[in-house]
């Protein structure tokens, strides 16, 4: 009978343990993605101010066909993301690829932006 008590007293503590084990591992996947999707959107953002950016320069007729660097407010960035932008074409019409890399991951968005010239 007290072979019995002990069975199921260690059945209850296993039991415990597995889901606190399991409520942890949980959190931390939860954690994890939640950054991830963090980062995602942030690396959206920056590329959409890049772009604002690189359509202010088309406005201006000071869109040449290089790399740039950020081109926003350099603590947007965080200390973790870099912003690479190139331009493709001198006619008109030139194609942006931004590029936005953090950590061991990376995102290119490509937009078409039109130069307005004064002629």
């Amino acid at each position: 009978m007290n072979q019995r008590g002990f069975m199921l007293l260690s059945a209850i503590f296993l039991t415990l343990i597995v889901s606190f084990m399991a409520a942890l591992t949980l959190q931390a996947v939860t954690y994890s993605h939640k950054n991830s999707t963090a980062d995602e959107l942030t690396a959206i953002n920056l590329a959409d101010e890049q772009f604002a950016m690189i359509e202010s320069l088309a406005a201006q007729d000071n869109l040449k066909q290089s790399s740039y660097d950020f081109l926003g407010d350099k603590d947007d960035l965080l200390g973790r993301f870099k912003v690479e932008t190139a331009v493709f074409g001198n006619n008109n019409l030139r194609e942006v690829t931004v590029t936005v890399k953090w950590q061991d991951t990376q995102r290119e968005f490509t937009k078409l932006v039109r130069i307005v010239t004064s002629e």
